[in-house]
């Protein structure tokens, strides 16, 4: 009915499973033993030749005749239907399949650490990465397989984290990803490093994540002017213009806006003081630093407060500017 190959090569690599087909390198399934069997039935299907009678011919079912354990010569029942002037047939053939293993290039660049295309160098506002940056950009890595399977190498050094990948599409994901879990900045560089055997150029991707890192409640400097850092979101910093009292988002994914922010010196106009009352309209505090040289009668409207709750005698971190007075933080 029809011809398909006595004798079938499968090469797959030892540490993820791919498996090479016609010169490149494919991704397997869960199990060597699944990829195995897709990749027969997808050659024989495209090396079948039915006679000149058969009108249809197909690869109906393959049967390892032993459990598959690892590289070696193993026996399969090949089952081929098709149709031929209305009727249905069906024929079964045994062939011999030769499995062995190798490195695939991915892997292989892993385990030397080397052959990699693209570079992701994540770096924060604050000179050195912190340690729940760090977890989350491990989360980011563990959660996306189409990431992880391409990462040859992370180095850790004093200015961040260096990742290494073998393909330039999942360096691209990582980086969006990484911009939008951090509201990072993300700048791409591309240089020429060779030229591959067929002759094309060969070029190596640089992407900087630049991520900032503020404490809800610092003070920080957007363009010059204080702003108070609230937290993230998907679009950016969340922050309060100190000049105006609103909230607004710093948009961090326009190339050079984290290079006008950085942290807001305020001088003496931060300062610790004491809530020595708080009735109707009025708010009075004492700079402890001043003693009573100092008191503040202030309109409850003109306080802002970003503690969870305000006492009497209690010490706490001011700033204050235009006018208004921003309780930070208790300091005791």
């Amino acid at each position: 009915m029809a011809r398909i190959p006595e004798a079938v090569r499968f090469v797959y690599c030892r540490d993820c499973g791919a498996y090479r087909y016609q010169g490149g390198w494919n991704e397997g399934l869960e199990s060597v033993e699944g990829t195995l069997r897709e990749y027969l039935h997808m050659v024989l299907t495209v090396r079948m030749k039915p006679t000149e009678a058969v009108e249809e011919a197909w690869v109906e079912s393959i049967e390892l005749m032993q459990a598959f354990d690892g590289p070696g010569v193993y026996t399969a029942l090949v089952t081929v239907a098709g149709r031929a002037g209305g009727q249905s047939l069906v024929e079964r053939k045994i062939i011999t399949v030769e499995a062995s293993q190798a490195l695939c290039p991915r892997c292989t660049a892993r385990s030397t650490g080397r052959g990699f295309e693209a570079e992701v160098k994540v770096r924060s506002t604050a000179g050195s990465l912190g340690r729940d940056v760090k977890t989350g950009i491990a989360r980011v890595l563990r959660r996306s397989r189409s990431i992880a399977g391409f990462v040859v190498k992370v180095d850790e050094n004093r200015e961040g984290l260096d990742i290494y990948l073998t393909d330039q599409t999942a360096a691209r994901i990582l980086a969006g990803k990484l911009r939008s879990e951090f509201s990072a900045e993300v700048k791409e560089s591309y240089k020429l490093v060779g030229r591959q055997p067929s002759g094309r150029r060969k070029g190596r991707l640089t992407i900087s994540v630049r991520i900032p890192e503020y404490r809800p409640g610092e003070l920080i400097s957007v363009e010059g002017r204080p702003h108070l850092y609230l937290g993230r979101s998907g679009r950016g910093l969340v922050t309060i213009d100190l000049d105006t009292g609103r909230e607004r988002v710093v948009d961090t994914s326009r190339t050079g806006v984290l290079a006008g922010v950085k942290r807001y010196e305020p001088g003496a106009r931060l300062r610790r003081m004491m809530l020595l009352s708080s009735s109707g309209d009025s708010m009075v505090f004492l700079d402890v630093d001043k003693g009573m040289q100092e008191v503040v009668d202030a309109p409850r409207g003109s306080v802002r407060s970003f503690v969870e709750s305000m006492e009497p005698g209690r010490v706490y971190e001011v700033f204050i500017h235009g006018g208004r007075i921003y309780v930070l933080r208790e300091t005791g």
